[in-house]
């Protein structure tokens, strides 16, 4: 087992840049201050089209924005904030039940990476590839619902923290923002990001999936 954090934390950054930083900005919106429906559902199409869920929308509905209506409104009825590992988990299977109803299907993966949108930290990202790895690498037990895979990818990525905070420390410290970002994202916001308890967690996906992939 090879997990190359200095490379997943490069290789985040482009995710950020592309996707993450203005869907986070959008989706992660206060109850005071609600983003425009429309606004809010173009990110939302962004982030199921980068992140491959947006197959999952299936209705008799034309258009994207029409599809991912109810995932916006369902996004706007979660009034408390998760901020422990029982709230996270309990917030994405919330959301699971919330969609199937509407599309038929429990769409685990999608609402764990919507809500990660919406909340960062704690949400964990459910992922097949990191289920994968974690089965063939991560020494947990059999994986059966989210919570089993919240807690076993909780446990790994404890067991890698340090070795991952490093890695995005040296995109400070050698200003990887000039070379990564384009001009409007300031050393402020970049350094921000980086050193935030979200963008360690989602290097250390990044680096799982690329390690099962043979990246």
């Amino acid at each position: 087992m090879s997990l190359n954090f200095y490379y997943a934390a490069h290789t985040y950054v482009d995710n950020w840049v592309v996707c993450d930083r203005e869907a986070r900005k959008v989706l992660g919106f206060s109850r005071v201050t609600p983003p425009e429906p429309e606004q809010a559902r173009e990110h939302l199409i962004v982030v199921a089209k980068i992140y491959g869920i947006a197959r999952n929308f299936r209705l008799e509905l034309e258009g994207d924005k029409a599809r991912l209506s109810p995932v916006w409104t369902a996004l706007q009825e979660i009034e408390i904030r998760p901020i422990s590992e029982p709230d996270a988990i309990d917030c994405v299977n919330n959301l699971v039940n919330a969609l199937k109803p509407t599309y038929g299907r429990e769409l685990l993966s999608a609402a764990s990476k919507i809500l990660w949108m919406r909340f960062g930290h704690p949400i964990i990202i459910y992922d097949s590839l990191t289920w994968k790895w974690m089965c063939q690498n991560g020494g947990c037990p059999t994986i059966r619902n989210y919570g089993d895979f919240y807690k076993a990818w909780r446990t790994n990525f404890d067991n890698h923290q340090n070795d991952v905070v490093a890695a995005c420390e040296v995109l400070k410290r050698v200003k990887a923002r000039k070379f990564l970002c384009p001009i409007d994202v300031t050393d402020e916001e970049f350094e921000d990001a980086v050193s935030s308890p979200w963008f360690a967690e989602r290097v250390f996906d990044h680096a799982v999936v690329n390690e099962i992939s043979g990246v």
